[in-house]
């Protein structure tokens, strides 16, 4: 869909326009002095392989980075209404995006359409109702900062890889998350910014503890400076990991890790066994049998990658044992210290992720 100008001012931004099949049009109000836009959207969801949502855009290129303070309005709405700082690539209900989704319930995920038409997947963050958050596109990597009342904003961990081409755009959108309905939201302190490619030598190495159960919604379970590793849960509810400080252990739902030897005690995780894994076209390493033999988690890489890759972009992909099928979990870039290790309960993958960031 392609939007008509819009008369009057709308501050940093160029349009605005309804994306996708809505039943109410949505609209924006930019208030000059407070320097503050409220945006009114419609939808039946943003999710799946299409979506339906207003957007308030400007088109831009290169490397950027957008920041705002998110409100709802009102109370009673929509559990999952949706206030989001976007990029997308086309106008086109299914067209490639990433976004910070901040929902009605507090939930808030950096999301992402990869391709045009495919399903939507998310990282969770395991920060819920921040008051500020931010989105930042650096290459094809897109990343998550969120910060409560008063905070400064933290890198929220883990990234999201989509190919986009100059040029794009960026801005806020509303949905409702029910096509029936109209929700509001408040953009205050918002603020875009054009970022320089890094160099190599101005990159800081950032890991993040991620699980991913069965239905590929991911969430992020600890970040840190440097180097984590080596994920092995300990029980459904705990995970051992390797960091440069020795082995810690965290409650698989988040929260702060504790020193491993004050424990006492030896752990274990899943039994690694080797299985013959597809021959199709990618480098397949690191097979990890799930505890009821149904499935098996592995990374794949470029086929042109010897030996384990080492912080290069990679898939943790699943192989079914009853029919063969594969499909992928996760995107991220890792190999070498990011092996998956399954829950004792088979419904969950542990990994770590690498992001190189400023």
């Amino acid at each position: 869909m392609h939007a008509a100008p819009i008369a009057g001012a709308l501050g940093i931004f160029e349009h605005h326009s309804d994306v996708g099949a809505v039943l109410h049009s949505g609209s924006v109000e930019y208030d000059p002095a407070k320097r503050t836009y409220m945006i009114a959207g419609s939808g039946e969801n943003m999710w799946f392989a299409a979506d339906a949502f207003q957007f308030l855009w400007k088109e831009v290129s290169g490397d950027v980075t957008l920041t705002a303070d998110i409100a709802f309005i009102g109370d009673g709405g929509e559990a999952h209404r949706k206030a989001v700082l976007m990029i997308r690539q086309s106008l086109d209900a299914d067209s490639p995006y990433a976004d910070v989704a901040r929902h009605g319930d507090g939930l808030t995920s950096l999301q992402a359409r990869d391709e045009k038409g495919v399903n939507t997947s998310e990282i969770q963050s395991a920060v819920k109702a921040p008051v500020r958050v931010r989105i930042a596109k650096r290459g094809d990597y897109f990343y998550i900062w969120v910060a409560g009342a008063g905070e400064e904003l933290e890198f929220a961990g883990g990234s999201m890889r989509v190919p986009f081409h100059d040029p794009f755009y960026v801005g806020l959108g509303v949905c409702s998350h029910n096509k029936d309905r109209v929700e509001k939201a408040v953009f205050s302190n918002v603020d875009l910014a054009a970022g320089a490619p890094m160099e190599a030598s101005a990159q800081r190495l950032y890991s993040t503890l991620e699980t991913v159960p069965m239905s590929g919604d991911r969430r992020v379970v600890y970040v840190s400076p440097g180097r984590l590793s080596s994920p092995v849960w300990s029980s459904n509810d705990a995970i051992v990991f390797q960091s440069g400080s020795g082995m810690q252990k965290i409650a698989a739902a988040g929260g702060k890790p504790e020193n491993l030897d004050k424990f006492g005690m030896a752990f274990s995780g899943p039994v690694a066994t080797e299985k013959d894994l597809p021959l199709d076209g990618f480098r397949n390493f690191s097979p990890r049998i799930a505890p009821d033999g149904r499935s098996i988690a592995f990374l794949s890489a470029a086929q042109d990658q010897a030996g384990i890759p080492e912080d290069k972009d990679v898939m943790l992909r699943l192989l079914s044992t009853e029919d063969g099928k594969v499909r992928v979990l996760a995107r991220f870039v890792g190999g070498k210290g990011t092996d998956p290790s399954w829950s004792p309960d088979s419904r969950r993958i542990a990994f770590v992720s690498y992001q190189w960031m400023r």
